[in-house]
């Protein structure tokens, strides 16, 4: 992960700060002691969720990281003890303020929270007391690592960038292939009757921004070819499960007459075009607690039919 891709919050969008060895959660209340810790992720308390404060000035590119229910923030020093604690005021002291920083390799995911001025990483461990703890930010070790999980949000709308969209395949698939005979001597009207449905697929993929939880259940229209160019359905609008490739139908229903003439049999052949398309899409979410918005841009990607046919022939 770069710096570029790394996302990061904006004020009032609340989250919980997960220490990828411990499994556990940051904690910052002044009702009980300690007030400042760490807890099972299973665990989940309003203590756990912090937002963030951007540093503007020569604090740009810092954040103060502020507790939804005690309103300090935290602090990592080198000393005086404690090194690892909360304090009030929003950033008043530089060892208040943090840098995000990407993690590499299998840690790709996740980020090292570095306090500049003192020099040090946050700890996150079970091993050793204290739990919560810092060490020297050139010695990196797994237990610095950490994730946000954010609190639950609306997704309020889908716009996807139609103009960017492509089909990537168009092969034909036959949806029926009927026959119909006319065993008499004279001519006859006869009817063919379609009514097959096809199976579409649909995924949303993450590329940058807001990381939605997996699981999370929205509503959207979706992508769909238009003789040769695409526009989103908005006639139905299914419910789609984020992280998850979802499926769905289509039906096709028809009916043409023929004439076939004595002792003649008619052949009718119903075609659709059924190929993948992928669209880049903006989702725009609100805090469900203040709000606040955040935004995630992904490509979707579906399989889809379209341009029903039929061909007509005497055999």
């Amino acid at each position: 992960m770069s710096s570029q891709d790394l996302y990061i919050p904006p004020h009032g969008i609340y989250f919980r700060l997960l220490g990828y060895v411990s499994q556990n959660v940051i904690f910052s209340r002044t009702s009980q002691s300690p007030e400042v810790g760490q807890i099972s992720v299973q665990n989940e308390n309003n203590d756990q969720y912090f937002t963030l404060i951007h540093g503007t000035g020569s604090r740009k590119g810092k954040y103060a990281i502020k507790s939804k229910v005690s309103h300090n923030v935290l602090f990592s020093r080198e000393s005086p003890s404690p090194k690892v604690g909360h304090i009030g005021g929003d950033g008043k002291y530089d060892d208040d303020w943090f840098e995000f920083e990407p993690g590499r390799g299998q840690y790709s995911k996740q980020f090292r929270l570095i306090t500049p001025s003192e020099k040090v990483a946050l700890v996150s461990r079970t091993n050793i007391q204290p739990y919560l703890y810092n060490h020297p930010e050139g010695d990196i070790h797994p237990d610095q690592h950490f994730s946000f999980i954010f609190e639950d949000m609306n997704i309020d709308k889908i716009e996807y960038d139609l103009h960017l969209g492509k089909i990537l395949s168009n092969n034909p698939l036959v949806l029926a292939n009927q026959t119909l005979t006319n065993d008499t001597n004279l001519e006859q009207e006869m009817s063919f009757q379609l009514n097959e449905t096809t199976t579409h697929t649909s995924t949303f993929e993450y590329s940058t921004g807001f990381t939605v939880t997996v699981g999370a259940e929205f509503k959207s229209g979706v992508p769909v070819v238009a003789e040769t160019t695409l526009k989103v359905e908005t006639s139905t609008t299914n419910t789609w499960t984020w992280g998850e490739q979802n499926s769905f139908s289509k039906s096709y229903t028809a009916t043409f007459p023929v004439k076939a003439g004595p002792r003649e049999t008619v052949q009718a052949v119903s075609t659709v075009n059924r190929g993948d398309i992928e669209v880049p899409f903006t989702m725009y979410l609100s805090s469900k607690s203040t709000g606040t918005k955040a935004e995630t841009k992904g490509i979707w990607r579906g399989v889809s039919t379209w341009d029903l046919r039929h061909t007509v022939s005497y055999v």
